[in-house]
């Protein structure tokens, strides 16, 4: 059997539930119950000790703080301390924050749960994606993943069960790259006999089911401020900040080890290839494929029809997703050459450590580069494209594209006729410049707080935040 998407949230926009209909509550459901949705003021979980208090999207009195937010296909979740003036407002609290869930829309039992998430970092910062059960009891409680902001190396995935009359739990601690350094995916496959998490496709930690785990659960992240765990927010905390989320998604089985990918029902458990010296060759169908790379071979995946989701391994990956809004994941150590093909795609190679070579190609593009010198262009289509850190080249090309360069000396290509692109982080103290093909001519003006760069030939570079007379000599050139 294959496995089925039952639940898909890319945060083109946020659907926030308003009494009768939206998918995230930004309210415990209990809360919802005692006060109605729009009498109660929010809450925290007092038994943890935390600082914050998660603002109830509904409450009218509190309503001008907003500490979610989705933008380019990422939803924000935002802490920060009080406002004095809110303070009698949510029970004196030193902290408002965002917590969202799904316990009016969705719930499901058995399954994969998966997020992926760009975590924050600071003393007292507590982000979680966890599962609770839809009658309201607990335990049990299944944490996707937990991570202490102190210490952002460090995964906790957790069981919480009360089968034995008693709370007790079963977990692991995993040390893993830096969750706040770009986006990772966590997710865990949650069966009749036994529970298995993963971290970027690698599984960390499985255990037996408990007795009290069959019945049916929704899902909650949020980004919590302080508490016993934790330990307190302090000087050193940065503010505002920020949980970023790229999507949340269900099946009802693992996508990854269920069906058959002739059929388009995933991925083999195993690759082709069974030598890790030898390379994987996978090829998808007209339907919506899962392509998952040998961990250490290099690796050919293409998902031609369908909306895929495609990720590689740690070698060399060669990826193309070919037609259909697809999903692709690079992330080897020595660079991957990643495309796009037709569709709306988003091709991530945060966890690459090598010199990626990104095109969105065509359609409307989710472009994120490395920690290296990587090479990324958005192709046709209205892109979003993020370098990460390393020296990057980025080229929006045509189309009305926005694109950060991230840390390292960045250079920003365009040339005539290739569309607007609007960079949202230039740096010439990092030595980012403009670079526009030979033979451009051009005219720079200030607007604003931006600088504008008009190519003849129709294309433009809009460099947000950016004074004329603070730009050193180098930042632009021809050729």
């Amino acid at each position: 059997m294959s496995a089925k998407l039952t639940f898909d949230d890319e945060f083109n926009n946020l659907s926030i539930w308003n009494g009768s209909s939206g998918t995230w509550s930004t309210n415990w459901w209990y809360k919802d119950n005692w006060g109605g949705y729009s009498t109660s003021n929010g809450g925290a979980l007092a038994g943890n000790g935390e600082q914050q208090w998660y603002i109830n999207a509904n409450y009218a009195p509190t309503g001008a703080v907003k500490p979610w937010s989705a933008s380019d296909g990422v939803l924000t979740i935002t802490a920060q301390p009080a406002d004095a003036s809110i303070k009698p407002l949510i029970n004196n609290a030193e902290y408002t924050s965002g917590m969202i869930n799904t316990w009016h829309s969705f719930s499901q039992q058995y399954g994969y749960f998966e997020i992926r998430a760009d975590l924050p970092q600071g003393q007292g910062l507590w982000p979680a994606f966890w599962l609770l059960p839809q009658d309201g009891s607990w335990p049990p409680e299944l944490d996707v993943f937990e991570v202490l902001g102190n210490d952002p190396t460090q995964l906790y995935t957790t069981v919480h069960t009360n089968e034995t009359g008693t709370h007790t739990k079963s977990g692991q601690g995993e040390t893993v790259a830096d969750t706040s350094n770009g986006y990772h995916t966590y997710g865990v496959d949650w069966e009749a006999d036994k529970i298995t998490f993963f971290y970027d496709g690698r599984q960390v930690f499985q255990t037996a089911t408990p007795a009290d785990m069959h019945k049916p659960m929704y899902m909650i992240a949020n980004l919590a401020v302080g508490g016993y765990w934790p330990g307190n927010a302090d000087g050193s905390t940065p503010w505002p900040a920020e949980m970023k989320i790229d999507y949340v998604r269900a099946w009802d089985s693992n996508p990854y080890t269920d069906g058959d990918p002739s059929t388009g029902g995933g991925a083999a458990s195993a690759p082709v290839a069974s030598s890790p010296a030898a390379s994987s060759v996978l090829d998808g169908t007209a339907a919506n494929d899962v392509l998952v790379g040998q961990a250490d071979a290099e690796n050919r995946l293409r998902g031609y029809g369908g909306d895929d989701r495609i990720t590689g391994g740690k070698t060399f990956n060669n990826i193309n997703g070919n037609a259909g809004a697809d999903t692709i994941v690079g992330q080897s150590t020595v660079g991957d050459w990643l495309l796009g093909g037709q569709g709306a795609d988003s091709i991530d190679a945060s966890a690459s450590s090598g010199r990626n070579i990104v095109n969105g190609n065509i359609g409307d593009d989710r472009v994120v580069g490395g920690s290296g010198a990587d090479v990324l262009r958005g192709g046709q289509g209205n892109d979003f494209i993020s370098g990460g850190a390393g020296d990057d080249w980025i080229s929006g090309d045509r189309g009305s594209d926005t694109v950060a360069g991230g840390a390292g000396a960045d250079t920003f290509h365009t040339r005539g006729g290739a569309g607007t692109m609007t960079v949202t982080d230039f740096n010439r103290a990092e030595g980012d410049q403009v670079r526009l093909a030979a033979g451009s001519t051009y005219h720079v003006s200030q607007q604003g707080a931006n600088v504008a760069i008009d190519i003849d030939g129709g294309a433009h570079v809009i460099l947000q935040k950016t004074q004329m007379s603070a730009l050193s000599a180098g930042w632009i050139g021809v050729g």
